[in-house]
């Protein structure tokens, strides 16, 4: 049930790769790039990687013991702890840069909401697409740092499954 060596390999693995995500997005910060826009999707690429490095390093140094359930699991803590740290680390960025990161991303979300104004408003009706635009007003960096934090997740669970079929006996 409990095992200390893929807990160890997720740690290695999910806070390099935290770091490392965490740094393409400070890269595309203090390059002028929305890190939490459609350029925001580059920093999820080390994700995929890290996950396969854990689980290539597990397998060959426990002799080739891995079952699709322990793949998983390590590929699933790699993930959480990527997750976490970068989220972290973006919640600290916020903070410390100050409140233009994010009046930069609210800026940008409503000049998307309204360059698709019709097909929004077809899709979820006028009422809803006027509260997600008052919505974008009271974003905290509380709330992108979890936003982050739960797509990452989400990004590596798949890329988990994927490398846990991959690697198994």
């Amino acid at each position: 049930m409990f095992n200390q060596t893929i807990v160890r390999e997720g740690v290695r693995y999910g806070v390099l790769c935290g770091i490392a995500c965490f740094a393409l997005v400070a890269l595309l910060y203090f390059t002028g790039y929305n890190p939490f826009g459609e350029w925001g999707r580059f920093t999820y690429l080390p994700i995929p990687l890290f996950i396969f490095l854990g689980i290539r390093n597990f397998k060959k140094y426990n002799q080739g013991q891995l079952s699709f359930g322990k793949g998983l699991r390590l590929g699933l803590a790699v993930s959480f702890y990527t997750a976490l740290c970068t989220g972290m680390l973006i919640f600290v960025l916020i903070y410390l840069v100050g409140p233009e990161i994010l009046q930069q991303h609210v800026a940008e979300m409503k000049a998307l909401l309204e360059e698709t104004r019709e097909e929004q408003i077809k899709l979820l009706g006028q009422k809803m697409y006027d509260e997600g635009f008052k919505a974008l007003d009271s974003i905290t960096p509380s709330m992108l740092a979890a936003d982050d934090f739960v797509r990452r997740i989400f990004a590596g669970g798949i890329f988990s499954l994927v490398a846990a079929v991959f690697f198994r006996k």
